[in-house]
């Protein structure tokens, strides 16, 4: 199927972004909100969008006003009696989609395809609130949804082939980066995001090193920011909430560090609030290779961290990114042996979902795969849980097998 016009619900940044991108590809949109100035404000923000556009040279204004005008805005349903595909980007919280789309089952035709942009949750638990669950399906977006190139396609235990085909020739048609990911808490680059970013808490907290020093570490490796800088700019009590999520659902691999905690109960959530792991004043942009102010009160909450944490393990190795990078890889060979994802869109997730200009998996081909399953196993003796290797690793190791490419499977990327 041919998607001609769709519905996005929620007109916050993330669902007027993907408005924008739909309508740039010549795709007419009903942007809804439960408040008229909901709307308003994301018909303002798509406006603004198209305002740079125009501004840098890449449309012209008569384009940017057509393409603009695709988009329509509503507090109801009109409309969606004739849309083909609804992308839903509302509250993430289940019983808030599960009302949706309940309703969407009820308003649009038995040919459109329902999808949520959930990050987390159960694309087939969303899918039960509906009489069509072969066409449900998940399109997790990346923030800003208008620049990001990766959308990770997730069916549910009951989307039908033909779904996630339209969703992935969707993505193509809006120059996207699509790679089809087995729904699993997290997906694929959430999930393997925080057991790096949580390892950087734990490091921090042991004083392997400073923040600055860590985020430096990391950025030499190949990542467009480090730990710490990225926890300021998404908000620390946002990455606690993920974190303790995907903690449940994995248990001692994501045990959180309790320094996120102490942050949150201190005040201290990052760049919304003035200060995070660093100092961010109001107006204030860092020269680059200048040193970011470290905020004052850290030392003091990881104190709290470390006493609350009841251990004083730590890593009988100096501070090296891999420290952080192990974990992240390790989980990525967890999902490798799930079926979460194919080894050849392993690399291609990271790049496009975070910016990773080095592909994860190259560590096991420069290092191969005896060295990171020694490195794990020498830090899970010092560190515990949160470093044991999957069998996958140690199966691998064992036949021989020094790095991924003897596994590449036909790639399911769709550029």
């Amino acid at each position: 199927m041919k998607v001609q016009r769709a519905a996005v619900i929620g007109a916050g940044a993330m669902g007027s972004g993907i408005a924008q991108v739909l309508s740039q590809s010549g795709i007419e949109v009903i942007l809804k909100d439960v408040k008229q100035e909901f709307v308003d404000r994301g018909l303002a923000n798509i406006k603004r969008m198209y305002d740079s556009r125009v501004k840098k040279g890449a449309l012209t204004q008569p384009e940017a006003d057509q393409l603009l005008g695709m988009v329509k805005g509503s507090t109801d349903y009109e409309g969606f009696n004739n849309v083909d595909i609804v992308i839903e980007a509302a509250l993430e919280e289940i019983e808030i989609k599960l009302q949706i789309f309940k309703d969407l089952d009820e308003v649009c035709p038995s040919r459109a395809i329902l999808a949520s942009n959930t990050s987390a949750l159960s694309i087939s638990e969303i899918a039960s609130a509906t009489r069509r669950p072969e066409k449900v399906v998940g399109m997790h977006f990346f923030n800003p949804a208008q620049f990001m190139k990766l959308v990770e396609v997730i069916p549910g235990v009951r989307t039908s082939q033909d779904t996630v085909q339209t969703a992935i020739e969707l993505c193509r048609d809006m120059s996207k980066v699509a790679v089809r990911v087995k729904e699993c808490p997290g997906f694929l680059v959430n999930r393997l995001l925080f057991p790096y970013m949580n390892e950087a808490l734990w490091a921090l907290t042991e004083g392997a090193g400073t923040p600055q020093e860590i985020d430096e570490a990391v950025e030499a490796f190949g990542l467009p920011m480090g730990p710490f800088a990225l926890f300021d700019m998404t908000g620390i009590d946002i990455c606690a909430h993920v974190n303790e999520f995907l903690y449940k659902e994995y248990g001692p691999r994501f045990t959180p560090s309790p320094l996120l905690k102490q942050m949150i109960k201190s005040g201290f959530l990052g760049q919304k609030s003035g200060a995070g792991f660093f100092v961010h004043e109001k107006g204030v942009v860092p020269k680059k290779g200048e040193p970011k102010k470290i905020n004052p009160e850290l030392q003091q909450m990881i104190e709290a961290a470390r006493k609350e944490a009841g251990t004083d393990r730590k890593s009988s190795k100096q501070f090296e990114a891999y420290r952080v990078l192990l974990p992240m890889f390790n989980e990525a060979v967890y999902a490798l042996q799930e079926g979460v994802i194919e080894t050849s869109d392993v690399d291609v997730a990271m790049e496009w979902g975070c910016g990773l200009t080095r592909g994860l998996l190259t560590i096991a081909e420069e290092k191969g795969l005896v060295w990171c399953l020694e490195e794990l196993d020498g830090y899970h003796k010092d560190l515990g849980e949160r470093f044991r290797s999957s069998w996958l690793l140690r199966k691998l190791v064992r036949a021989g097998i020094h790095d991924f490419s003897k596994l590449e499977q036909q790639p399911v990327a769709a550029r």
